[in-house]
């Protein structure tokens, strides 16, 4: 059964979440209101403001989006007028994307803090190693501390639909340069899942994805989740040429919204990467 990435901007947040259930009280109910007021500015900046919440570090919305009343206030006066969105087709990257010189590479370096099990050394090597595969106008070096994608430990606990929150992605690229990494959690409900090296190399892969600037294949109905789809906003919803304009529930790429637990690329996925980069 797949389970639910979730991203997150400015925290982007990109949230793998499972399925798991929890009973909420009713001061955490009361606190994850969103008034009126906020609801506007979330369906200002493009976003489906029907499918937000208020979290200490910013509103999380369409399950996967973390954003700051800051950047909701950016995006509001911005223009989504290069959105080639087309309806059911699939492979997606935001209007910002990392810059590389015209003909040759440029090198992002990626660490991993202190506080994760060691398989997931071994899976950040992994997802490393496959991303340079392809041989891309961006190189990944792993470096002990301070790399540009950062990849640090925190209990994200649940969502409010008592969903497990597995990680969390700090944005899209910005000014030609990555997101500055993600969290990946460390509560139980998270751990029980990222329990091997290929969940673990899983989950990495998608999140580097989203700080590289792709959004879910599946972003025009979350195919893999059963919907809702999401919204375009203004950070943009760009089809990229070549990609299948149809998957299933089941499709296996590596940004799929819900996740089988693979670690793969597909070819349309090696498609996409070698279109952008």
């Amino acid at each position: 059964m797949r389970k639910p990435f979730a991203l997150t901007m400015a925290v982007s947040t990109m949230l793998l979440t499972a399925t798991f259930s929890c009973k909420k009280s009713a001061v955490k109910e009361a606190a994850n209101v969103i008034s009126q007021d906020d609801k506007d500015l979330i369906a200002s900046a493009g976003f489906n403001k029907e499918w937000a919440e208020n979290t200490p570090e910013g509103f999380l919305i369409e399950g996967d989006i973390l954003l700051t009343r800051e950047q909701l206030n950016d995006l509001s006066g911005a223009t989504a007028s290069n959105n080639f969105v087309v309806a059911n087709e699939e492979h997606y990257r935001t209007f910002n994307l990392v810059s590389t010189p015209g003909s040759g590479s440029r090198t992002i370096t990626v660490s991993l803090s202190s506080g994760f099990p060691s398989y997931y050394s071994t899976a950040l090597n992994n997802a490393l190693a496959r991303y340079n595969s392809y041989n891309l106008k961006i190189n990944f070096v792993r470096v002990s501390s301070n790399g540009q994608i950062n990849i640090t430990a925190a209990n994200l606990g649940t969502a409010s639909n008592g969903g497990c929150i597995l990680g969390r992605a700090s944005g899209f690229p910005q000014n030609g340069n990555p997101a500055p990494g993600f969290v990946l959690s460390n509560s139980p409900c998270a751990t029980s899942y990222i329990n091997t090296t290929g969940k673990a190399d899983e989950v990495i892969a998608h999140e580097i994805g989203h700080t590289i600037g792709f959004r879910h294949t599946d972003y025009a109905n979350r195919a893999s989740c059963g919907g809702p789809g999401e919204s375009a906003g203004t950070i943009g919803a760009v089809y990229i040429p070549g990609t299948p304009t149809t998957v299933s529930g089941s499709y296996n790429s590596w940004m799929m919204a819900c996740t089988n637990g693979s670690p793969s690329f597909n070819s349309a996925d090696g498609t996409a990467l070698n279109y952008v980069y």
